[in-house]
């Protein structure tokens, strides 16, 4: 599975919607934030849904995923370049981002509905482990890049992984977190149902 990539416009009242060429969905999600005063946080999230591929795209099954607020960096040699937060979900046989270019994933702009937002997807066999840049006081940046052999060279910058979401609410994500996603044992542990 090459890389796939869409530009797509999310209507929050449509909710939950599909994209079958990425094999994901969309669903609004009541969120309690990291501040347990505050009240939970209306956000559109996006999740694997590989039974939408076709027959030439399967994945298999991704039973259990993390789920990551972050900001990324797509870039790619057929001049996709795409910065910004959003979500990232690593499942045990892909990586899926969603990158928010109107605050349609944490609230839409005043007045609107609807948002646009970059959506990418690929298989996890189709990056080499990342190059890992660490900070002092803040989490390390991923540098994910494309094996030889993609179609359309590409990488993949994940920086700012602070929070994930489970069961509707925030946790602190942290370095270790994302260094257990990406080893072999946090794969096994993601393919299981």
């Amino acid at each position: 599975m090459a890389l796939k990539t869409a530009r797509l416009t999310i209507d929050r009242s449509l909710l939950p919607q599909k994209f079958d060429g990425l094999g994901i969905r969309f669903e609004r999600h009541s969120v309690t934030t990291l501040k347990t005063a505050s009240p939970p946080s209306d956000m559109v999230l996006i999740k694997p849904a590989g039974a939408l591929l076709g027959a030439d795209e399967a994945v298999g099954p991704e039973p259990r995923w993390n789920d990551i607020l972050c900001g990324m960096r797509i870039k790619a040699l057929d001049g996709t370049d795409v910065r910004g937060q959003g979500q990232l979900l690593i499942t045990g046989q892909r990586f899926i981002g969603m990158i928010d270019s109107d605050k349609v994933a944490s609230g839409p702009p005043s007045g609107t509905t609807s948002g646009k937002v970059f959506c990418l997807s690929f298989h996890r066999d189709d990056v080499y482990f990342p190059e890992i840049k660490k900070h002092r006081l803040t989490p390390s940046d991923f540098l994910f890049r494309s094996k030889e052999e993609q179609p359309v060279a590409f990488q993949l910058l994940v920086f700012a992984a602070m929070v994930y979401v489970a069961n509707d609410k925030m946790g602190y994500w942290h370095d270790r977190n994302m260094l257990h996603a990406l080893s072999e044992e946090g794969r096994e542990g993601l393919l299981k149902s």
